[in-house]
Formats: structure tokens, sequence, C-alpha cells
């Protein structure tokens, strides 16, 4: 055999192994997150208003599942409801699976919610989480999660 035929093979040899390996790490992965549905938790969060009323900071812990053995992390998306309305544009946290992480968020209110607030009434807002795992860049989709809402009564 030649040379060039030669480090062809290795490097042929090298890719199928390698997508072998990711391929049982994602099998692995998807069988440990379908055998324990509630693999990711949240704490009880802590909500904060800003003296003037201005925004409102939101922190939580996320508990996030081991899966598999390479490293892997998990998109959280924050989307903010008011009633059936979308309120503001929605968030997104990256956490590192495994591990138990705070996540935080502030919402920023725009002068008319201030406004409304500083007048002495009320507002209610849900955040629905969502925890999408990510492996080398990529969002497995088929292993999204929703997490418990948060409610957030203000003031």
């Amino acid at each position: 055999m030649r040379t060039g035929t030669k480090v062809f093979l290795v490097i042929f040899v090298l890719i199928l192994a390698g997508a072998a390996v990711i391929g049982i790490d994602v099998y692995l992965s998807y069988k440990a997150f379908k055998d324990n549905p509630g693999a990711f938790s949240l704490s009880t969060p802590t909500i904060a208003l800003a003296p003037d009323n201005s925004s409102v900071a939101v922190t939580a812990t996320v508990t996030t599942p081991k899966l598999g053995y390479m490293p892997k992390s998990a998109r959280i998306d924050i989307i903010l409801m008011n009633g059936t309305e979308v309120f503001g544009d929605p968030l997104q946290v990256t956490v590192k699976l495994g591990t138990s992480q705070e996540v935080n968020f502030t919402i920023i209110f725009e002068m008319d919610i201030v406004a409304y607030i500083t007048d002495g009434n009320s507002i209610a807002l849900v955040a629905e989480l969502t925890a999408t795992p990510i492996y080398v860049g990529i969002p497995l989709n088929f292993l999204k999660q929703e997490l418990d809402d948060i409610l957030i009564n203000l003031p």
C-alpha cells in the first residue's frame, strides 16, 4: 500500500471511531433522560423589585442531570407571559449539565409599566422555562423538557 492510502485509511478509521463514540454517548444520554423524566429541577426563586420599580431580578437554582460521559450544557429558554401575551423579549441562559447552578435574569420595565406599578397597581407575570441539552454546540431538541413556571407577582 502506498503512504497516501495508509494515511487516508487511518483518518477514515479515526472519523468512524469518533462518530461511534459520539453516537453511543448521545444514545446513553437519551436513555438516561427518558428513564428520569424529571431530570431538570428548579428551586424556589427569589424575586426582588428594584426600589424605583424599574426592574425585577429573579434568581433560581437549576439542578441538571449528568447525561452520558462527555461534557454537555443546557440552554434554558425563559419566556415571560402577562396573561396570554408574551411580555418582553425571550431570554436564554446556558448552564453546564450535571451541576446545580444559579440562573439569574433581570426584567427591565418600560416607563408605562414603571408608572403603573408606582401608582400602586399590581402586575402578575409568569416565567415559562424550558431546558434543551446541547451537545457539541448542537441543541438536542428531542430531549427538551419544560421546567416549573415562576410566578412573579408585583408589587
